[in-house]
């Protein structure tokens, strides 16, 4: 169970870090005005990144549950993963909660998140269950 929750904690930061430099590169290639606020709150904003992917990743952990059915696993994840992700944006001043406009943009971003997270988990499950598929095989032939 914490080498579960270690792996899926180093998925979040991993993930985290990577948004927060994709969302930078992007900013600069658009030429976007909050750039500036970025460079300014570097760090804040780049632990804010890293905390709410790694709500979303470690909230992840509900897939390693066998008795939840999957719209279940998918609710508490996206619901823990959007709680975290507006609570810490939020506080940071990342997302501005006044404007309806806002909260929308940021929320189809948090589901853009959540999308990739699940399609990483779904690729890395695979991956594991092609090589427990292969090694049974391998046992079944000899």
């Amino acid at each position: 169970m914490i080498k579960s929750i270690t792996r899926h904690l180093i998925y979040g930061i991993v993930g985290g870090c990577t948004l927060f430099v994709m969302s930078i590169i992007i900013m600069d290639l658009t030429g976007a005005n909050r750039l500036q606020e970025f460079i300014d709150n570097f760090t804040i904003y780049a632990l804010g990144y890293i905390i709410s992917a790694s709500g979303f990743s470690v909230s992840g952990i509900v897939y390693d549950i066998d008795r939840l059915a999957l719209w279940l696993k998918i609710s508490i994840n996206s619901l823990v993963g959007l709680g975290i992700f507006f609570l810490v944006g939020s506080n940071i001043g990342m997302i501005s909660l006044e404007s309806p406009i806002n909260i929308a943009v940021h929320a189809v971003m948090a589901i853009i998140l959540l999308t990739a997270f699940c399609l990483v988990y779904y690729l890395l499950s695979r991956r594991e269950a092609d090589k427990i598929n292969a090694k049974l095989r391998e046992k079944d032939t000899e």
